[in-house]
């Protein structure tokens, strides 16, 4: 028997049993697609992690604290601002920031907002772009402008949809109780984002940016949270930020206050953790690819049962065991190879549908398919082997017999 006869009756066979064949494909077909869509999604978003770093660019460094609960004599301050400056010439941008948290009102309603109290250049530092107005300039840091940046969401939820708002006045509750008037001096884009209906919810706080001396004030607190520089050579990200916190700790009087964290290390800390959960995901649905073939034997097995008769028939009739063996193998090969097409098919339809959700560009890697396929065919071949060689070793008189 050639393998084309082969492949007629493995087709014929599982014809006759449809609605079996199709669930025990459906196992194989799940962990084919919880394969590739895992892969899919981890390598989408791994590429928008890193098209994301390069708009901020991969050269920035942030000084940060040790021990959050640092002595006051220790914190950062604007002064320190000036101090990195000439310490540290080579530098290309110097930006700060603090966080905070409040309450905004315009007119009868109120929504919870986290303040951030930014220095003129933060923008270099973060994806901020402007739909409506500026964003926050030396003047207002320097003269502590009762100024404010407000987003997309947040004009929807209190102003007719696209407003632009720049000039309105809108109240802030600070956490102490004290309020201030804020003039909105720009709209910050929110981008395509698929939590945008929930930002817009009473349970998720406004974001909003304002002077850092303003925010300094009004919480009667100098602190800074951090401070990032930038710099021209992204091969010096090491050095400035180990020249950086040691000139601050010789400045504070202090040692192992500070540390150095650069984009390249938060990437690779990023991308390292992506790559455990994918990994991790990845065995489960291996697990279920197996659990899958093992489903295979089982029915194979069954089938090899039901067969018998036929079997004795076939081998009476010259049949050799090598014509057995190639048909069952041949019918567990259908079954992985169409579930792994069907796997594939919707792993990739699902991978494109979240990619598109959650606004991130789809990446389709053509091996991970090609790997995913034959790994299908192998599963067939490898979880075909037993039942087949069972099949083949039936004594063809007791076959005959069997009833």
């Amino acid at each position: 028997m050639n393998f084309s006869e082969s492949f007629k009756q493995a087709l014929d066979s599982l014809k006759s049993n449809k609605l079996r064949s199709f669930l025990t494909m459906l196992g194989i077909v799940m962990g084919v697609f919880s394969i590739i869509t895992i892969m899919a999604l981890s390598s989408a978003t791994e590429s928008y992690m890193n098209a994301q770093f390069e708009k901020i660019g991969a050269n920035t460094v942030s000084i940060g604290y040790k021990n959050m609960m640092v002595e006051k004599k220790h914190w950062l301050t604007l002064e320190d601002m000036d101090y990195v400056k000439k310490v540290a010439p080579e530098i290309k941008n110097i930006a700060t920031y603090i966080q905070r948290s409040g309450s905004l009102r315009v007119g009868p309603e109120t929504k919870d907002a986290v303040i951030l109290g930014v220095s003129s250049q933060y923008k270099n530092f973060d994806l901020i772009e402007m739909t409506y107005g500026r964003f926050i300039n030396d003047f207002d840091v320097s003269k502590r402008m009762k100024s404010v940046i407000v987003d997309e969401s947040f004009v929807r939820k209190f102003y007719k949809d696209g407003q632009n708002i720049v000039g309105e006045t809108i109240t802030l509750k600070t956490s102490s109780g004290s309020s201030v008037n804020l003039k909105v001096i720009g709209v910050k884009s929110s981008g395509e984002n698929m939590f945008e209906g929930i930002m817009e919810s009473d349970m998720i706080p406004a974001i909003i940016y304002m002077p850092i001396t303003t925010v300094q004030s009004l919480y009667n607190s100098e602190r800074l949270d951090s401070i990032s520089v930038s710099v021209v050579d992204k091969d010096q990200l090491r050095d400035i930020g180990k020249k950086i916190v040691n000139s601050l700790e010789l400045k504070h009087g202090g040692e192992d206050l500070y540390l150095a964290q650069n984009s390249a290390d938060i990437q690779k800390a990023i991308g390292d953790i992506l790559d455990v959960v994918s990994s991790i995901l990845l065995v489960i649905a291996i697990i279920t690819l197996i659990v899958g073939g093992i489903g295979i034997v089982n029915i194979l097995l069954v089938s090899v049962t039901e067969r018998i008769r036929e079997i004795g028939i076939r081998k009476a009739l010259g049949a050799q065991k090598r014509d057995i063996v190639m048909q069952f193998i041949t019918e567990s090969i259908i079954m992985t190879g169409i579930s792994g097409l069907m796997g594939i098919l919707l792993g990739v339809l699902s991978g494109n549908i979240i990619s598109y959700l959650i606004s991130i560009p789809p990446v389709v890697d053509f091996k991970v398919i090609t790997l995913a396929f034959l790994g299908s065919v192998a599963l067939g071949l490898i979880f075909g082997v037993y039942p087949a060689k069972r099949a083949a070793d039936l004594d063809p008189i007791e076959s005959l017999r069997y009833e």
